[in-house]
This record gives C-alpha cells, structure tokens and sequence, in this order.
C-alpha cells in the first residue's frame, strides 16, 4: 500500500526487500547448493515480509489513534478482493486442485503471496482492537502470537507435526502479522526513533542480521526435517532495527518511490509463476525475467494511474 511523506531511505529499504520476495520466490543462488539458498531465501530474505508489517504498524498508529481503522480495514480488504480475483487466470489451477477444505482455506487466505493482505487486514483489526491496551499487553500479545507460529514450524521440524501442514497455519496475520505490526505500532508510541543514536541502530541492526543468518544455518543444522523458516526468533530483532535505521537516515522522497515496492510485491508472481510454470529455465534467469517484467509492469501502472488504485 502506498505511503506519503516517508523517508527516501525506508523507502529504498522497502524496494529492497520487494526484490528480497522476488528471491524467495525464484531464488536466483538456488544453483549454489543449500548453504546459499539458507543464507538467501531461507535466510536474510525472510525479513522482506516482517519488514514490510513493521513499517505498516508504524503508519497504522496515526491511523488508529485518529478513529480510521475502519477506512484502513475496507481499503486492505478491497485491494486484497481485487488482487484475488486479477489472479485467478493463474491461480484457478492451484485452486482446482485443493480439497473442499483447503480450496475454501486458501481462498480467504491468498493465493501465494496475496495472504500478505488477508494477514494485514486480520492484524490491523486486532490492533485496532487493543490499540489502548499497555506496551506491556500488547508486547505480551505479540509475543505469544509469534511463538505459536514458531512452535508449528518446530513442530514441523522435529515430526511432531505433519510437514505437509499448510504455511497458513504458522504464516498469517496472527501469527505474522499481528506480532511485527504491533513492533512498528510500539516505535511509533515511544519515539523510539527519535530516542537511538544513528550509530547505535546501525551496529544493532547490523548484529541482528547477522543472527537472522546463523539461526537458519543452526536450525537447519539440528532440525531433523526440513522446514520453512518465515518465523525465524532474530526476525523479531532484525526487523524492527532495520526499520528504525532507515527512519533515522536523514532525506525525504515523494509517494512515487513508495509504488515501486508494492508494484513488485504485488505482479512479481505473474511472470514467476508463468516462467516456472511453462519453461524449464533455472532460478537465475527467472529471478531476472521476473524482476524485470515486474518492474516494467509497475512503471505502466504508475504512468496510467492505476497504481494509485491497485496498491
């Protein structure tokens, strides 16, 4: 969704980790083997997502604490309806082949990466909902939310649960959404932007990345089942720091860069699906078909004014 008046830098951070999903989803060092698919797609490009929720919680205060969460509600429902359905040419095959049950799942929760706006919408509700509550209540919240979605994916990991459970289970609003949302909304209360050292954000985010890293290769390392790794504990450092940096760097931009990001987050899977799905090109070279045509897709949509509709 499209923002104004925000930083040049969190903007440049939120193209950056659009591109981050684009890899996760067509990994571009797939070819070199396990390790670089866990420090990329299994790794650091898993704060792509937590990242872009922070940020939401960051600009979700003024609106909740304004008495729009409802607007904001209808406005993550309708583009999440209107993103569904602009989908379906590709995403009815994935559809036919569900169970009654699953088709029903996957169809209120998003097809692929759509549930990114199912997860926002459930989040911002239940933000809205407790908005007045304490930092105390809501960090508790959050906390507990987000250690459910990681008790699944552990579960996963050491056969405790069955590995063909769908990622909507350990992968939505409440369990992802909800916990990194309610991160921005707490530094947008406490001014915690205002309140860091630059240098101090940069050594501590820098830290927190390089905990993102070490935890995929260790959980990969004593898991004995493979499991996705989208409810990693250090995204819940990572994530929040790297937001604040970029909002303590000092310059400003215009709400057209802010479109770039959403642009890719949201066409990337057209080609990436068709790619993968009609040709046997490797990763690499759909990862850069896919940027690509992404990118050339959000440029037309900005020019028509489209975006300003469809993000």
């Amino acid at each position: 969704m499209s923002m104004v008046a925000r930083s040049r830098a969190l903007d440049l951070l939120k193209i950056a980790m659009a591109v981050m999903v684009v890899g996760i989803h067509s990994n571009p060092f797939h070819p070199f083997g396990r390790t670089a698919i866990l420090l990329t797609g299994e790794g650091i490009y898993r704060l792509a997502v937590p990242v872009f929720f922070v940020i939401n919680g960051y600009f979700f205060y003024s609106t909740a604490q304004s008495g729009r969460v409802i607007g904001y509600l209808r406005r993550t429902a309708t583009l999440f309806a209107l993103w569904m359905v602009i989908y379906l040419p590709i995403s009815w095959v994935y559809y036919a082949a569900q169970t009654p049950l699953g088709f029903w799942r996957e169809l209120l929760l998003g097809y692929w990466h759509l549930w990114y706006l199912s997860g926002l919408t459930l989040a911002a509700a239940l933000a809205g909902l407790t908005r007045y509550w304490s930092t105390a209540a809501l960090l508790t919240l959050g906390g507990i939310c987000y250690l459910i979605g990681a008790a699944i994916t552990w579960g996963v990991a050491w056969d405790q649960i069955d590995p063909w459970v769908s990622p909507h289970f350990h992968r939505n609003g409440l369990t992802l959404g909800l916990p990194f949302l309610l991160l921005g909304y707490m530094i947008r209360r406490h001014d915690l932007v205002g309140r860091c050292d630059l240098r101090a954000l940069a050594i501590a985010a820098t830290g927190a990345v390089a905990l993102v890293l070490a935890e995929s290769l260790g959980l990969a390392r004593i898991a004995p089942l493979g499991v996705g790794h989208d409810n990693l504990l250090s995204l819940l450092l990572a994530a929040p720091l790297l937001v604040m940096l970029a909002l303590k760097l000092p310059g400003s931009s215009g709400p057209s860069l802010g479109l770039w990001s959403s642009g890719l987050y949201f066409t990337h899977i057209i080609p990436c699906a068709l790619l993968f799905r009609l040709t046997d090109l490797s990763h690499p070279v759909i990862f850069g078909l896919t940027l690509v045509t992404a990118l050339a897709m959000t440029g037309l949509l900005i020019r028509t004014g489209l975006a300003r509709r469809l993000f």
